[in-house]
C-alpha cells in the first residue's frame, strides 16, 4: 500500500531521511517541470529545483497535513520560479519541444509529413514562447499551470493562495494579453495568421 504525501512528511517530521527522500522521488520530475516551463533555461532550472527541496526540507514543520502535500510544494516551486525570473528580467530561451512537448505534439500530428505544416507548426511555437515570456509573472504562472502542468483552477488556487474566482479571473486576463501579445507580434513581422475567436 502507496504510503500519502502526508504521512511521509511525518516521518520525515521524525527524523527518517529515507522519506524525505520518497517525497524527492514523487516530486523532482513535476517540480523542475513547473521551474523549467517558468524559468526557461535547464541548468537554472536544475539550480532553482534543488533550492525548492532545500525550502520543503527547512519548511516542513510549516505545512499543514490536513491539506493536500502536491499544493504546498509547487506554491514553493512557482514562488520560487517568480522569484528568479524577477532578479534576472533577462531574455528567456525556451527550448518548445521539451517544455510544451505534451501540449503541442498532437497538434495536427496527421499531417506532421507537410512540411509547410511542420514549419508553420514551430513558427506559431515561437510566437507562443515569445508571448509567454512576455507576459507579466503571476499570469505566465497561471497559464503554465493550467496549460502545460493541466491543474485546475481550484489547484491552482490551493497554490497561488486566492480564491477559485480570482484565479478564473486571472485566467482570462492572461489568455487576453497573450492573445494580444501574439497578435501584435504577427503584426510586426508582417504576418496575417488569424487566432480563433476567443472565449
Amino acid at each position: 500500500m502507496l504510503i500519502s504525501d502526508e504521512s511521509l512528511t511525518l516521518s520525515v517530521l521524525n527524523g527518517d531521511l529515507t522519506a524525505f527522500e520518497e517525497l524527492v522521488n514523487r516530486y523532482k520530475k513535476p517540480v523542475f517541470s513547473i521551474v523549467y516551463r517558468m524559468v526557461g533555461q535547464y541548468q537554472e532550472a536544475e539550480d532553482i529545483t534543488q533550492e525548492v527541496f532545500v525550502n520543503v526540507y527547512q519548511k516542513l514543520y510549516q505545512f499543514d497535513r490536513n491539506k493536500k502535500f502536491a499544493p504546498w510544494i509547487y506554491r514553493i516551486a512557482t514562488n520560487a520560479s517568480i522569484s528568479a525570473l524577477r532578479r534576472k528580467k533577462n531574455v528567456i530561451n525556451l527550448d518548445f519541444d521539451e517544455a510544451y512537448g505534451k501540449s503541442y505534439e498532437d497538434y495536427n500530428t496527421a499531417s506532421s509529413s507537410d512540411p509547410q505544416l511542420l514549419c508553420e507548426r514551430q513558427e506559431l511555437r515561437q510566437f507562443i514562447n515569445e508571448a509567454i515570456n512576455k507576459l507579466p509573472e503571476s499570469y505566465r504562472a497561471v497559464i503554465i499551470l493550467r496549460y502545460q502542468m493541466d491543474l485546475s483552477n481550484q489547484e491552482i488556487a490551493e497554490i497561488m493562495e486566492v480564491s477559485k474566482e480570482n484565479i478564473e479571473v486571472r485566467i482570462h486576463r492572461a489568455r487576453k494579453a497573450l492573445r494580444q501579445i501574439i497578435q501584435k507580434l504577427w503584426e510586426e513581422r508582417g504576418l496575417n495568421y488569424e487566432l480563433p475567436a476567443n472565449r
